[in-house]
């Protein structure tokens, strides 16, 4: 099924022609006006509302309609612009969603989540609340967001990507400006769990891994595609494990089931076609699907031997079939390809002259591919509980090869080889219950196979000999259970205790986690949360099956190895300033403990960020610990302007296998961002959207390196005496997004100006050795990343 996918991936002609086809069809089919759409749920057992009144508010038009049987709603002949909805159903907590943007082109899905009140609706006058601030899983208290792509597209430094919208969040730094990776308050990007529809996936971003541990080059996932989804940065609740960071837990939307919507996009990134509509109108069935092209791609087949070296493509969609009587099914799919090639500059190589750098003479040779279906179920005993299954299958390979010339400038040394090709299947299940107003129960589980194939080998230059560091295949089993209660007591006081249990079969290692999250609401403004959680997280599989040397043979030393595990506590208060200000402070402490170090070495697995060359023997002695605070200051979009002013204030220590306590390669001490906006509505259904952002990371940690020893071999020597000693100069990155969108009567046009690090702020990569010069210089980039795309919709 997965061959398929890729197969599929690779007739960009025939889906191009296609879809330009189906466009000059459906040109002809639109009106002027806009149409707000979706459904209101019952919040904890996500059943649908009936007859719930859906108005408009602050608005000049007076509109408004109730839902269906089925909790649907329709709010038709809209002018483009913002609108604000209330939302209104007796017995149940009224709500309010604002800031829904309207177009001639697309029509505006929302899925609206209302919370029973705990007490007699005739006892209390209720306010309505936004709660934009919170998450959609209604048993997250602390530590959590809501995820919008429409604010990926309108943030500056958002970039249409999830993993660089939430690095304007508190607590949360981008590991580089050439990489989506996050450092989540003091955590490697490693510890980051991604989640797409309920299930685990792989990573799923272009150069997934390669350029980092956890992250990659750009997201996989078009924003077209994602729906609101939830982000964890600690103390998440019980169903999610495996991590020991943060969480994304990624939706997808469906596709419209009463109308066909397209849209062609072009610009530096590439290239991207869209589609969705009904499959049957009559079953309320419809189909969403995304394709994409890297503009690099496009451009290496018109040059002599593919100079650019770097294309990407990535395929998705989403199938959702609800039946009468058997339930919601679903079919979901990602896949990505990537490839990356470098060779050296050869115009550099003359007889009568020497490279610079070490870099001028590299080269390398990577494939990548990631492919993940599934198969949702998702079914309902009766109002108050349903049961969700899933069956899905991924796969994700890596095949680089890495080298650099000889002193002969003729030969090619090779440095390092790997092949990693992981493929999993997983059943998951939930059962989700509602007793009643003030009681819900989730419990559930996930079996994964665990497929691998992996050899790694590396050479110790200047001996070019490769040497096997990991070379194996198999398969093993992880299971993960979970249960967990949300109480309401009243109106202001709830309580979320849980339990999380994760089960590693390869070496027969498990851990029993508690969870709990309590909240109080002072009042309509305030409210005070605390959550405590036990997680615990594998380490890549190649390092439990890394052939570690012995007095006459190779032997899997760490196979035996423990669960890394984390205790976090974080307090938060929460105060809604005014109806459109939100004002979040959050302490945390966070105590690692069973971490991966070698004996008497400063090594330990929570600095890793893209060391495959693994096969020291280890063992779980090591320790660590992240304590801050974190602020947020929000203005949610409202007459046209919003901002989101964050700072983080934190210290992360660790403990190596030498028993010595010291900062971890991610203490960056401090990071704040300021990021202010402003929408105009303008005449004739235009918008004009500007976005700044200012990040100020304090510098983060590296080696210092022995100078004497590095001139005599030429090359950077660490001095591995005072590891993470080294703190590279604090960043400031500025970063600036434009958008301009025109309606017409049978499209929208959408234009859009993104740029990572306008300003060209450096970026430290450590040091190198000059050969021209025979000095060690600091290696330093300036990478400035413009995106400028064109998208119509119709």
């Amino acid at each position: 099924m997965l061959e398929i996918l890729f197969n599929l991936m690779n007739l960009k002609t025939l889906i191009l022609t296609n879809y330009l086809l189906i466009s000059c069809l459906m040109l002809i089919s639109q009106d002027f006006k806009g149409t707000i759409y979706g459904e209101v749920i019952d919040i904890s057992s996500e059943y649908p509302i009936a007859f719930a009144n859906v108005s408009l508010i602050n608005s000049e038009m007076e509109k408004g309609t109730h839902t269906d049987e089925k909790g649907r709603f329709s709010l038709q002949g809209l002018p483009p612009g913002r609108y604000d909805l209330k939302i209104r159903y007796l017995g149940y907590e009224p709500k309010i969603i604002s800031g829904i943007l309207v177009s001639t082109a697309r029509n505006s899905q929302i899925t609206v989540r209302l919370q029973e009140s705990a007490l007699e609706m005739e006892e209390v006058v209720i306010r309505p609340k936004q709660e934009k601030e919170k998450a959609l899983n209604s048993m997250a208290t602390v530590s959590a967001k809501q995820l919008s792509m429409e604010e990926a597209n309108r943030f500056a430094g958002g970039f249409d990507d999830p993993a660089r919208l939430v690095s304007s969040f508190a607590g949360v730094a981008a590991s580089n400006i050439s990489s989506n990776g996050i450092v989540i308050r003091g955590n490697s990007p490693k510890g980051v769990l991604w989640r797409l529809e309920g299930v685990n996936i792989p990573n799923p971003n272009h150069f997934a891994e390669i350029t980092g541990f956890g992250g990659g080059g750009i997201t996989g996932l078009s924003s077209k595609m994602l729906g609101n989804s939830d982000f964890f940065t600690g103390a998440f609740p019980a169903e999610y494990g495996n991590a020991l960071s943060g969480v994304f837990d990624l939706q997808i939307r469906k596709g419209n089931n009463q109308e066909y919507e397209h849209s062609f996009q072009a610009g530096f990134m590439g290239l991207d076609i869209s589609s969705e509509g009904p499959l049957s109108k009559q079953h309320k069935s419809s189909y969403l699907f995304n394709y994409r092209y890297s503009t690099f791609g496009l451009i290496d087949v018109f040059l002599p031997g593919g100079e650019l070296g770097i294309a990407y493509q990535d395929l998705s969609f989403k199938l959702n079939l609800p039946t009468e009587n058997a339930g919601i099914f679903s079919i979901w799919a990602l896949g990505l390809i990537d490839e990356a090639k470098s060779s050296p500059d050869t115009d550099t190589l003359e007889a009568d002259s020497k490279w610079q750098y070490y870099d001028d003479i590299a080269f390398e040779n990577s494939k990548l591919s990631t492919g993940i279906i599934g198969l949702n179920h998702k079914y309902w005993l009766n109002e108050k509980g349903y049961i969700k299954s899933s069956l899905t299958a991924s796969s994700n390979r890596i095949d680089s090869k890495n080298g650099r010339l000889g002193e002969d400038l003729l030969t090619e040394v090779r440095t390092d080889e790997i092949l990693y090709n992981n493929n999993q299947i997983q059943l998951s299940s939930l059962f989700n219950y509602k007793f009643n107003a003030s009681h819900t129960h989730r419990s559930g589980f996930n079996l994964s196979r665990l497929g691998y194939e992996f050899d790694l080998q590396e050479a110790n230059l200047p001996n070019p000999q490769l040497t096997s560091f990991a070379a194996d295949m198999g398969n093993s089993y992880l299971l993960q259970a979970y249960s967990q209660s949300s109480f309401r007591l009243g109106e202001k006081l709830s309580l979320n205790p849980g339990l999380h249990l994760q089960y590693f079969f390869l070496n027969n290692r498990y851990s029993i986690e508690p969870r709990f999250s309590s909240s109080y609401q002072i009042n309509d403004r305030h409210s005070l949360s605390l959550g405590y959680g036990l997680h615990s997280q594998l380490e890549k599989l190649s390092i439990y099956l890394a052939d570690i040397p012995a007095d006459t043979h190779s032997v899997q030393a760490n196979r035996d190895l423990k669960l890394g595990k984390s205790h976090h506590l974080v307090l938060s208060y929460d105060w809604m300033l005014t109806d459109h200000v939100h004002v979040r402070i959050e302490p945390y402490y966070q105590r690692l403990f069973d971490i991966p170090v070698v004996e008497g070495s400063y090594f330990s697995t929570l600095n890793l960020t893209e060391d495959f060359f693994i096969n020291d023997a280890l063992v779980n002695e090591g320790t660590g610990e992240n304590i801050g605070l974190d602020l947020t200051l929000e203005r949610f979009l409202h007459k046209g302007w919003y901002y989101l002013i964050t700072a983080s204030v934190f210290d992360s220590r660790y403990t190596g296998g030498d028993g010595i306590e010291r900062e971890s390669r991610f203490n960056r001490n401090f990071i704040s961002n300021v990021l202010f906006g402003k929408e105009w509505s303008l005449k004739k259904n235009r918008l004009f959207n500007i976005s700044a952002k200012y990040t100020y990371l304090g510098g983060n940690l590296t080696h210092p390196h022995n100078e004497t020893a590095s001139l005599a071999a030429r090359e950077i020597i660490e001095d591995l005496s005072s590891p993470y000693s080294l703190r590279n100069p604090d960043s400031h990155i500025t970063s600036l997004t434009f958008t301009y969108r025109s309606n017409k009567k049978k499209h929208s046009n959408h234009w859009s100006l993104q740029i990572l690090n306008v300003l060209g702020a450096k970026e430290y990569k450590g040091y190198q050795y000059n050969f021209l010069t025979n000095k060690i210089e600091q290696n330093t980039d300036r990478i400035i990343v413009p995106n400028l795309s064109y998208k119509i919709e119709f």
